[in-house]
């Protein structure tokens, strides 16, 4: 609807001279403030040159009018040149705005402020109506109404956030619209045959202009500053601030973007894959977020996610599981933003080198590959801590060595490698592959020599489909200490490393079994002396097995069979415990009663169900007895 045909027709005719004077296109002034006109106090007629304002010199006592700026639509001071040059664009003051509020004759969103000289120019906007799409009688021009205020919802104020009543909006642009209902759509067109105007009802827009967005505080910062304060919040609360806060959503979505780019060539490839699977272990279905290593493109929205904040979500996901960070995040005394820290880290452990043995026999000599290994037809992705087998036909083996050499002093690493469906009932626990010490030598004649210091094999696990281990190597004495997960139990052991010539970096090897399982993931991770004490103790109280299964009979690793027992025993009547276990036999009777006797396994429910006591049997009598 344009503005009133007589004064449009007006406002045409002397299009050429408000705009040379830089007038409103309504008022026709260049100096309407905030009490109204004030023609005669100005100086706007003055023929002398240089102009000024009455007080613009000081020399007067009173004050100079505060004039309100100007608006104008998008297709204004265009050249004739431009093939969307329209010469009857509009700019109008912010008096006329305010007086036009209840007719809403001028173009203009009630949020961000634009304005538009017609339909066609600039953003496009919608009309606030109303009632809902289902009972909507139409836009204004279909219902033949003149202005806003013959509807009846506008001729009532709203309250702002100081008290004051406000009229409502008449109209809001389509990116303010997207900003404040981004999950829900609200606007809807015309319901007449051929009518394509939006309209979105003026209840909904009304809370959103002042309940989410007009009364925050943060809304007056430009996007920029506001930017960079919203990248102080964590992952989650970056998440929270999107789901709750409708105004602060494309900021929030802007900050993702960047956290996103910044680390997303760190991860395998897309696509991104979110669903469950079904334990091989029975029980529940588990949830599965993975990363295919497929593309050829890092992990982006809108190809792996329709949000950046929600790939922003599912990658921290992925780094909690395979960076085992959930020690450091569980718990009463947990860290939530212990991830959050990790994945902004720039001093990430990498993978670099690939080695292949040189001849069919297990003590061949290993050689470094030539050719680039992530090829599609290898069926491997090697990126930064990630080692993702893409296709089973990977057949032979090969290790893969860190980028950097070990440090002087403490290194410590975390690893974890996880092959799904693996660890079942039938599996032979074979060795899933090798991990430990690599070195590095050259000869004289330039040849590259690399063998293993220390390599300890990966067994495969009991009722669990990943298999974590540490490595604490002390550069300066030799001394190694491991510390992995074997049969759901853990163990620490120490070596000592000869002295050999060469550069000692850290390497894995996979075997051929786990290379052929699609989707086996290997990841690894620094970690200092906090961290290192923190897993030792995580995995020393048995905590790592997972839950949602039978596994959870052995939470507390192998020792938990010793306590049945031992408690079988005491029942019995031959309570010989000793002190060591008493204390832990007194606290595991809750988890001895809770969670072995819920386990759906024919083992685990021969073991909670205590057997009738065999009769005793007279002691035969000794040799010496007979006659």
């Amino acid at each position: 609807m344009p503005l009133h045909e007589y004064e449009e027709k007006k406002r045409r005719q002397n299009i050429d001279t408000l705009n040379a004077s830089g007038a409103c296109h309504i008022c026709g002034s260049t100096a309407r403030n905030t009490r109204g006109f004030s023609h005669c106090l100005d100086d706007e007629n003055s023929e002398q040159q240089p102009r000024y304002h009455y007080n613009e010199m000081g020399t007067s006592l009173i004050p100079a009018p505060q004039t309100a700026p100007m608006r104008s639509c998008a297709c204004f001071n265009q050249s004739k040149s431009d093939p969307d040059y329209w010469p009857y664009s509009l700019r109008v003051c912010e008096m006329c705005i305010a007086d036009d509020c209840t007719t809403g004759r001028v173009r203009n969103c009630g949020m961000c402020g634009a304005v538009a000289c017609d339909a066609d120019c600039g953003v496009e906007m919608a009309e606030c109506t109303d009632n809902e799409g289902w009972n909507n009688m139409g836009c204004l021009e279909c219902r033949r109404k003149e202005c806003f205020s013959e509807i009846d919802v506008f001729k009532t104020a709203t309250k702002g956030p100081d008290g004051r009543d406000v009229p409502k909006m008449t109209r809001v642009c389509v990116k303010c619209l997207e900003q404040c209902t981004p999950w829900v759509r609200y606007d809807f067109t015309c319901r007449l045959f051929k009518c394509n105007t939006r309209l979105v009802p003026s209840d909904v827009m009304e809370r959103k202009r002042f309940r989410t967005f007009g009364s925050s505080p943060l809304n007056l910062l430009p996007e920029d500053g506001l930017a960079a304060i919203v990248d102080f919040l964590p992952n989650n609360d970056l998440k929270s601030l999107y789901l709750t806060n409708c105004a602060m959503c494309t900021v929030s979505e802007r900050v993702a973007q960047t956290r996103v780019e910044a680390f997303h060539h760190e991860f395998p490839t897309g696509p991104l894959v979110v669903g469950t699977r079904k334990s091989p272990f029975g029980g529940h279905e588990r949830k599965w977020i993975r990363c295919e290593g497929t593309n050829d493109f890092n992990i982006r929205a809108p190809e792996d996610g329709k949000v950046w904040v929600g790939i922003l979500h599912y990658l921290e996901y992925i780094a909690k599981e395979a960076f085992y960070l959930g020690f450091q995040t569980d718990g009463e005394n947990g860290d939530e933003d212990a991830v959050c820290r990790f994945m902004k880290r720039q001093d990430k452990f990498q993978f670099s080198q690939v080695y292949i043995k040189d001849g069919p026999n297990s003590n061949s000599p290993i050689v470094p590959r030539p050719e680039h290994f992530n090829s599609s037809a290898d069926g491997v992705s090697i990126c930064s801590s990630f080692i993702l087998i893409t296709d089973a036909s990977v057949k032979v083996p090969f290790a893969v060595a860190s980028s950097e050499d070990m440090v002087s002093g403490r290194n410590r690493f975390i690893c974890r490698l996880f092959c799904p469906g693996s660890g079942t009932k039938n599996s032979n626990r074979d060795s899933l592959g090798s991990y430990g010490i690599l070195c590095k030598s050259t000869s004289e004649a330039g040849t590259e020599s690399i063998t293993w210091a220390k390599k300890l094999d990966i067994m495969e696990g009991l009722q669990r489909e990943d298999s974590v281990f540490g490595l604490d190597y002390n550069t300066e004495t030799r001394e190694l200490i491991v510390h992995c997960s074997r049969m759901n139990r853990f163990h620490s052991n120490e070596y000592t490393l000869p002295e050999m010539e060469g550069d000692l970096v850290f390497g894995v090897e996979f075997t051929a079994k786990a290379a052929c399982m699609k989707g086996s993931l290997m990841s690894a991770r620094r970690c200092d002396e906090d961290e290192w004490t923190q897993f030792l103790t995580y995995t020393q109280n048995g905590e790592p097995a997972p839950a949602g299964g039978p596994g959870d009979l052995l939470q507390g690793g192998l020792d938990m069979l010793g306590l049945v027992r031992q408690r079988r025993r005491e029942q019995d009547g031959e309570d010989n415990r000793d002190e060591r276990i008493r204390a832990r036999l007194d606290d595991a009777d809750e988890a001895i009663n809770m969670g072995v006797m819920r386990v759906r396994n024919h083992v685990a429910l021969r073991m909670g169900i205590r057997a009738e006591p065999a009769p005793v049997m007279a002691p035969l009598p000794d040799a010496g007895d007979n006659p």
